[in-house]
């Protein structure tokens, strides 16, 4: 099937159009399937926090190569739009970090495209969260039928928009899915709340509905991103779980977060006043049923360096809340 295509590996892209490679430089793999005429029929790859690997597979990328000819040897075509006419080269971007002193990592392309963004003034909160999964719609895809739904969430957007396992997404937020790089890439050019369209194909027939994009939507665990560690913190919170005997003589829940932290602090723990031996039971006074070790997680996902935040814990016996600004 490969000799069906010219392929080409890139290793660079400084002089190449970033608006035609548009894809997630936190990874360090991605396969465009391109006409000669520099339109994308398609996007191969993708990862989530969990691991690098386990989103892809030889029988996917072979899946989404025969989707794309089966698409191109349609009359109408249908291309992924980009994300702007004009081209956009490394080097005309703001100050991008290390370029001119040799070779450039992606993560280090996307720093520089987004510094780009905040000269512009167009920078915002929620582009912190690239390239969102297809969970946090509600739905999850095949690893080998990348196209293909392999699982529809109760009470979620996509639930609610009639999709069901099984399914096979045609289009995504005006994206052609092939793929669950295509499907990330529809959701990262969505807009931060709004219903996008979506459809799909049920046996013989196509139907349409719209995903209902709820606020914060697009945040996921950012701990694998090494463009993003300068913008995680836990708090400086860290400790060992209480027993559940502990939890009740407290009057907890068997599964409320409580841990005891530890008695070496951290310096943002002290400055935000923080003792050791607190009993930590979460932040904004949300209720919260996970260990510690999913706390750290819970905060790298919902919360920045910057944020400020209410610490929720019991001190000698009676609950304090602490206010605190997250730092690095």
């Amino acid at each position: 099937m490969a000799d069906k295509f010219i392929r080409v590996r890139l290793p660079r892209v400084d002089d190449l159009d970033l608006n035609l490679f548009d894809f997630d430089y936190d990874l360090t793999f991605m396969v465009f399937f391109i006409d000669a005429k520099e339109n994308v029929y398609a996007r191969y790859g993708g990862r989530d926090a969990k691991d690098a690997d386990n989103r892809q597979s030889l029988e996917g990328l072979a899946y989404t190569m025969n989707s794309v000819l089966q698409m191109h040897a349609q009359k109408d075509k249908s291309f992924a739009p980009k994300s702007q006419a004009r081209p956009k080269y490394l080097h005309n971007l703001a100050n991008p970090p290390m370029f001119g002193r040799g070779c450039m990592h992606c993560h280090q392309v996307k720093t520089a495209l987004e510094n780009d963004i905040r000269k512009s003034g167009k920078w915002e909160r929620e582009l912190v969260w690239r390239y969102p999964l297809p969970e946090n719609i509600g739905l999850r895809l095949e690893v080998n039928r990348g196209n293909i739904v392999e699982t529809v969430f109760d009470d979620t957007a996509a639930a609610n928009a009639g999709l069901k396992p099984g399914d096979k997404l045609r289009r995504l937020n005006g994206v052609p899915i092939h793929s669950f790089g295509d499907a990330q890439y529809a959701l990262d050019i969505a807009p931060k709340t709004a219903s996008i369209e979506i459809s799909w194909q049920r046996g013989d027939e196509t139907m349409q509905g719209k995903v209902a994009l709820p606020e914060g939507w697009r945040r996921s665990d950012l701990a694998w991103r090494t463009s993003a560690q300068h913008l995680l913190s836990s708090g400086g919170m860290y400790g060992m779980d209480l027993t559940v005997e502990e939890k009740k003589s407290l009057g907890l829940a068997p599964k409320h977060l409580a841990f005891r932290q530890k008695a070496t602090l951290s310096k943002q723990a002290r400055e935000a006043g923080i003792q050791g031996g607190d009993i930590i039971l979460g932040v904004d006074n949300k209720t919260l049923e996970m260990d510690m070790f999913a706390f750290l997680k819970y905060m790298r996902g919902n919360y920045l360096v910057g944020d400020k935040i209410t610490i929720n814990l019991i001190r000698d016996g009676k609950r304090i809340n602490i206010e605190a600004t997250l730092q690095r």
